[in-house]
Order: C-alpha cells, then sequence, then structure tokens
C-alpha cells in the first residue's frame, strides 16, 4: 500500500501527465525493475495513474539520455548518473541513493545448485553447466560487462563462450531460467530474488565482486519528477527496494 502522503504528491501533480506520454516518464535499469513494478501495481490497487517505464541495460538508458531524451527521473549505477550529470544539468538535490547491488547467478526453483562460494567453485560450476544466459555486455549491461572479466580471471573464456546464451538485459537471462530454458543465468542479485521460478544460487565471491550502487535522480525539474522522486525516496520504495535484496550503500 503506498502511504497517503506519496499519494498526496502524487495527486498534485495532474493525471494527464503520469499517465501515458510521448516517453515513459521513468527510466529504470534491470537491477530496480522487479522493485519499480511493485510501486506501479500499488498505484493501479490505489485507483491512482501509473507512471510509464522504459527498463534496459544501463549503458542503454544512459546513451538515450545522453542522446536527448528526457524522462522525468532516472534509476541508474551511480556511474550512469555521474556521466549524465557531466553533460546535463540536475535540479539541486535532485540524486538520491536507491541501494547497492552484486552480482549472482540464478538457477531454475526446485534444481539443485552448485556451490559458487569459492573462485574455485564457481570455476567448477560454470564449466559444468550445459549453458549460462547473461546479459549483452555490448548493449551496456553491468553484470553481462563484469561477468566477462570474471571469465576472464578464472581463466575460461575461451571454454565457456559456446556456453554463453547472450540476451539484451539480465531480466531476459532470469526469465530464461525460470521457464527451464538454461540452468544458470547471472545477472544482478536484485533481478534475481523474490522472482518465482528461479533460486538464488548465490553471489559471486567476494574476490570477484562487484558492488554497484543505484540512485534514483530527477532529469527535470517540474511537478511530476518532483512527485515521481518522492515516491521513488518513500518509505513503501525502500521497502520495495529492500525486498528484492537490495542493500544500504556502502
Amino acid at each position: 500500500m503506498i502511504d497517503r502522503r506519496v499519494l498526496l504528491a502524487l495527486s498534485l501533480v495532474p493525471a494527464p501527465l503520469l499517465a501515458q506520454t510521448a516517453s515513459p516518464l521513468i527510466f529504470a535499469a534491470g537491477a530496480t525493475k522487479h522493485a519499480v513494478e511493485r510501486l506501479q501495481e500499488a498505484l493501479r490497487a490505489a485507483g491512482q495513474p501509473v507512471p510509464e517505464a522504459a527498463y534496459d541495460t544501463v549503458g542503454a538508458l544512459r546513451d538515450r539520455v545522453l542522446a536527448g531524451e528526457r524522462p522525468a527521473v532516472v534509476l541508474l549505477s551511480a556511474d550512469a548518473v555521474s556521466a549524465i550529470a557531466a553533460r546535463t544539468a540536475l535540479p539541486a538535490e535532485g540524486v538520491a541513493a536507491v541501494g547497492r547491488t552484486g552480482v549472482g547467478l540464478a538457477a531454475p526453483t526446485g534444481q539443485g545448485v552448485p556451490d559458487v562460494s569459492t573462485p574455485e567453485a564457481l570455476r567448477a560450476a560454470l564449466l559444468a553447466a550445459e549453458t549460462v544466459a547473461v546479459a549483452d555486455p555490448a548493449r551496456g549491461a553491468t553484470a553481462g560487462r563484469h561477468f566477462m572479466t570474471v571469465l576472464d580471471r578464472l581463466g575460461i573464456a575461451e571454454a565457456m563462450r559456446p556456453k554463453l546464451r547472450l540476451v539484451p538485459f539480465g531480466v531476459e537471462g532470469v526469465a530464461m531460467a525460470a521457464r527451464g530454458e538454461v540452468p544458470l543465468a547471472v545477472s544482478q542479485a536484485t533481478e534475481i530474488t523474490d522472482r518465482p521460478g528461479v533460486q538464488l544460487v548465490g553471489l559471486l565471491p567476494d574476490a570477484l565482486q562487484l558492488w554497484t550502487v543505484y540512485q534514483v535522480a530527477m532529469l527535470r525539474e517540474d511537478e511530476t519528477a518532483r512527485g515521481l522522486m518522492r515516491l521513488l525516496t518513500s518509505e513503501d520504495a525502500r521497502a520495495a527496494f529492500a525486498r528484492i535484496g537490495f542493500r544500504p550503500p556502502a
């Protein structure tokens, strides 16, 4: 249930501005997708207009903004927000931390899961897997790009190449695991936690891990952007982000 104060804040925004527009009002990276969807569902249940969101890799959404698109707010990695801020003046106090997440592996629910707690165990698990779904690093997927460096560090990049199933972004790889199409999928842990049909095998070992801080940032200074900023930094939003595994920023 969305807090009444947030509903009041959103009610001050003209409904047509929160409804369907020429461009989505929220650009959200895959790591934040399921939390944003929960907030959208809560708004819909409360009879409120639901802002449209576009979901993609951090890199793809960052590049759309740098090319000139202007959603009201973005939910991207801190590095991507910094890249946008370097090219575009952001409103004062228009950036807030969502939390941080690490890269993890997903497997279909009910399937036995391998040990991935050490680099050696992870190496053995990957080599034993028939296929592994991972977001295409060429599209700016944070987890996908990092996973390719992990394969290099483990010395198995060439051996794994024919096993990899590249997908546009991590959420799709996790969905493949949920359907039983792949035994393992690599993505941000927040794209795996609390999703039907999949289980979190584990995070990458500490020595190979990449922790990424995500932020919400306003790209416009208008009532629509301010209302969405209140929504995405509300207690309800913090609970939604925590539910899918976001941890406080270090």
